[in-house]
C-alpha cells in the first residue's frame, strides 16, 4: 500500500540532498512524499519535483549560516540550535498535523529534526531517525572523535560519562530545552532533559546513513539502530560538470580538489592555503565555493575556481581533494578512490577525519596549522604513501553494488508496516 512520508530535514545542503536522494527513490517505490524543510531549498527540491513545506524561510536559513561562528565547535552547535533548529520546530509540527494520515504516514526525520520527533509522539506515528554521521550516536566502547578535545575517544569511561554530562548540563541543554519544553507543554507533554543523550533517537527506528565498514556498530548503541550505507546522492544523475570546468579538466593532469563545505562563507583563510600549495606543489587546483567573497582575486592559470560541481562526476577525475570533513564530500572521495586531506572544524567533521585516516586514505589538519606550506606538506607525504593506492582502492571496493538508498526505504517501509 502506497504510504505517505513526510521527510523533515534540518542543516545544511549537505545535510538535505541524502533527504532529496530517499525522496526520489520512494517516489519510484510508489510513494507519495513531501518535504518539510528550510525555503532555501525549494529550487532543489522544485527540480527534482518534490513537494516543500517551508519550515524556515530562506533568508533567516542564510542569516544563520553567515557567521564565522557556526563554524566553532561550541558557539557554532549554539548558533544553529538558536537560528536553525528552535524555529523550525512548531512549523515542522504544523506542517505534519496538516498532513498526517493515521495509520499511512510516516515521519523521516534528520537528526535535529526535533519538530518530527514531537509530532510523533502526539500524533502517534512512526518515525524513522536518520544519522548521516556516526558522530551523532554517543558511545562508551566506540567513542566518536569530538573537537577540541583531541583525547577524548581515549579517555577513561568515567570521565567520557562526565563530560557528556558537562556538555548537556552547562552548554547544550541551557540553549535548548527552555523553549523545546515550552514547545512540548503547548503540546501536552511532558518536558525533557539532554535531548541528545537519547532522545533524538526515534524509539521505532534509527537510520544511520553510513556503513559498518567505515564505523563498526557499538555495543552501547541504541538497539532501533539499523546501518544502510552512504547515500551518494548530489543532485539530478543528468546534471553536468559546468562546461569550462570540463575544458581545464581535458588541458591537464587531474587537479587536486579543494572545498570548505556548501555553507560555508568565510573560508577566505582556507581558500588562500588552497592556492599557496598548489603554487609550491606545482600542481592544478579546482576550488569550489558557491560563495565567491571567500575566494581569492587573482590565481594562476593552473587553479580556477567554481561555484558548483557535482562531486559523484568531478573526484574520478581528480587526484585528491581537501575538504572539511563532511560527511558526503568524505563518501563521494571514498567511491572515486582518492585521497583526502581533511581540515575539521566543528560537528561530526572531527569524527569523520579520524575515521578516514584509521581506514588508510586520509590525513589531518587542524585548523589552527592550517596554511600553504603546512598543506602543501601534508598533502606531499599522503600521496607518497607506499600503502596508499592499495587502501583507496579496498575503500572503492566496498561500493560495488551498493543498494543504500534501496535498503533505507525498505526500513522506512517496514517501520510503517509494523507500527
Amino acid at each position: 500500500m502506497p504510504l505517505q512520508v513526510i521527510l523533515a530535514p534540518v542543516g545544511t545542503t549537505g545535510d538535505v540532498l541524502p533527504f532529496i536522494g530517499i525522496a526520489l527513490r520512494l517516489k519510484e517505490r510508489g510513494h507519495r512524499v513531501v518535504v518539510a524543510a528550510s525555503g532555501s531549498y525549494r529550487a532543489m527540491l522544485d527540480a527534482a519535483g518534490i513537494e516543500l513545506v517551508e519550515t524556515l524561510d530562506a533568508k533567516s536559513d542564510a542569516a544563520a549560516l553567515d557567521h564565522p561562528n557556526f563554524w566553532r565547535p561550541t558557539r557554532g552547535l549554539r548558533r544553529f540550535t538558536e537560528r536553525m533548529i528552535l524555529p523550525s520546530v512548531r512549523p515542522q509540527v504544523a506542517a505534519i498535523q496538516a498532513r498526517a494520515e493515521r495509520g499511512n504516514t510516516v515521519l523521516v526525520g534528520s537528526t535535529f529534526a526535533f519538530g518530527a520527533r514531537i509530532a510523533s509522539e502526539k500524533l502517534g506515528l512512526p518515525m524513522v531517525s536518520i544519522h548521516l554521521a556516526p558522530a551523532a550516536l554517543r558511545s562508551f566502547k566506540e567513542t566518536p572523535a569530538v573537537a577540541n578535545i583531541p583525547a577524548f575517544p581515549r579517555l577513561p569511561r568515567s570521565t567520557k560519562r562526565l563530560l557528556y554530562w558537562y556538555f548537556d548540563r552547562f552548554v547544550f541543554d541551557p540553549v535548548m530545552c527552555p523553549r523545546l519544553n515550552e514547545i512540548r507543554r503547548s503540546y501536552d507533554l511532558p518536558p525533557i532533559t539532554r535531548p541528545l543523550q537519547s532522545w533524538l533517537h526515534s524509539p521505532t527506528r534509527v537510520i544511520g546513513l553510513f556503513p559498518p565498514w567505515f564505523a563498526a556498530p557499538a555495543r552501547d548503541w541504541p538497539p532501533q539502530v539499523k546501518l544502510t550505507g552512504f547515500p551518494l546522492y548530489d543532485g539530478p544523475e543528468s546534471q553536468p560538470l559546468p562546461r569550462e570546468l570540463r575544458r581545464f579538466l581535458r588541458e591537464g593532469t587531474p587537479p587536486i580538489v579543494f572545498t570548505a563545505g556548501t555553507a560555508m562563507s568565510h573560508g577566505e583563510h582556507f581558500f588562500r592555503a588552497a592556492v599557496d600549495a598548489c603554487v609550491r606543489l606545482n600542481v592544478r587546483g579546482v576550488l569550489i565555493s558557491a560563495a565567491a567573497r571567500q575566494l581569492p582575486e587573482e590565481t594562476p592559470l593552473t587553479v580556477r575556481a567554481f561555484a558548483y560541481a557535482p562531486f559523484s562526476h568531478l573526484l574520478k577525475r581528480a587526484r585528491a581533494i581537501v575538504h572539511h570533513g563532511g560527511i558526503g564530500t568524505a563518501a563521494q572521495a571514498l567511491k572515486a578512490g582518492i585521497a583526502q586531506v581533511v581540515v575539521p572544524m566543528a560537528y561530526d567533521q572531527p569524527d569523520n577525519s579520524a575515521r578516514l585516516v584509521r581506514l588508510g586514505v586520509a590525513s589531518t589538519l587542524p585548523p589552527r596549522r592550517l596554511d600553504g606550506a603546512s598543506l602543501a606538506s601534508t598533502l606531499q607525504r599522503l600521496l607518497a604513501r607506499s600503502d596508499l593506492s592499495a587502501r583507496l582502492a579496498e575503500a572503492q571496493e566496498h561500493f560495488e553494488g551498493d543498494r543504500s538508498l534501496d535498503e533505507t526505504c525498505r526500513l522506512i517501509e517496514e517501520t510503517a508496516a509494523v507500527h
